[in-house]
C-alpha cells in the first residue's frame, strides 16, 4: 500500500459534478496558451493538450503561429460555456490551398456539444471551397444521440445556407448538436476541435471564428 503524505484534493459540486475547486475559471487567451492547463466554465473542466496544423502552402500553418500562438480562445459573452476559437482570418484559404488545425485535450463534467461557425459577414465558401468544423467528445458508450459526441458543420456548394452565412441564433445547428452522460474527473473524455478549410480548384473557404460548446446542453429539437 502506497501512503501520500499532504496530498489535499478539494471538490465542488457543481450541478451534481465534482469539480477541483482549484481549477481557474476559463480566460482570454491563445491556444499555445491554453496548451498544458485547465479550466472551467461551470460544471465543464477541459483540459487543453494538444495543437496540429497541416497546410498547403506551409506558409499559412506558420502564420497561425508555435503551437497556435495566432489562433485565439475567447469567451463568449453572449454563451456559457462556449469557446469562440479563432478570431483571425489567418487560416482562410483560396483555390489550390487547405489548411487542418485540430485541437485536443479533455473534458469532464460538460453534457453535451454543440458547433456555431462565425464567419463576419464573409462567405463560408465559393466555387468548389469547403469549410467544416468538427468537434468530438469521446463519449463511447455514454453517448446519447444519434451523432454520437460529434459535431460536424459542413459548408459546401451543396450544403443547407445556413451553414455558411452568420446566424443570429442559434436554431439552424440544433440537429448538429450532441448529448451524453457527464464524465467523472478521474475519466474525462477525450475532445478534439477541428477547423477545415479547402479551397478547391476555384473556389475559396473562410472562417472567422468556431463557437465550441462544451457543457450542459438543450435541445430544441431532436436529433433523428
Amino acid at each position: 500500500m502506497f501512503r501520500f503524505a499532504k496530498l489535499t484534493l478539494v471538490l465542488a459540486s457543481v450541478c451534481g459534478v465534482a469539480v477541483a475547486a482549484d481549477v481557474k475559471p476559463c480566460a482570454n487567451g491563445t491556444v499555445a496558451n491554453y496548451l498544458g492547463s485547465s479550466c472551467s466554465q461551470g460544471a465543464a473542466v477541459t483540459t487543453w493538450l494538444t495543437y496540429s496544423c497541416t497546410s498547403t502552402p506551409d506558409s499559412i500553418c506558420a502564420a497561425l503561429g508555435a503551437n497556435g500562438s495566432n489562433v485565439n480562445i475567447r469567451m463568449d459573452p453572449q454563451g456559457p460555456y462556449t469557446f469562440l476559437v479563432g478570431k483571425t482570418t489567418l487560416w482562410n484559404v483560396k483555390a489550390g490551398q487547405k489548411v487542418d488545425v485540430v485541437i485536443g485535450g479533455t473534458v469532464y463534467g460538460a453534457r453535451g456539444n454543440g458547433n456555431w461557425p462565425h464567419f463576419e459577414r464573409m462567405k463560408g465558401q465559393t466555387g468548389d471551397g469547403t469549410e467544416e468544423n468538427i468537434t468530438t467528445v469521446d463519449c463511447g458508450t455514454n453517448c446519447l444521440d444519434a451523432n454520437k459526441g460529434v459535431s460536424d458543420v459542413l459548408c459546401s456548394a451543396t450544403s443547407p445556407a445556413e451553414t455558411c452565412v452568420d446566424q443570429r441564433k442559434p436554431g439552424p445547428y440544433v440537429k448538429y448538436q450532441t448529448q451524453f452522460q457527464a464524465a467523472p474527473p478521474e475519466h474525462p473524455y477525450p475532445f478534439t476541435i477541428e477547423i477545415k478549410l479547402n479551397g478547391g480548384n476555384h473556389g475559396t473557404a473562410t472562417l472567422y471564428s468556431l463557437g465550441a460548446h462544451l457543457g450542459p446542453m438543450v435541445k430544441t429539437k431532436q436529433v433523428p
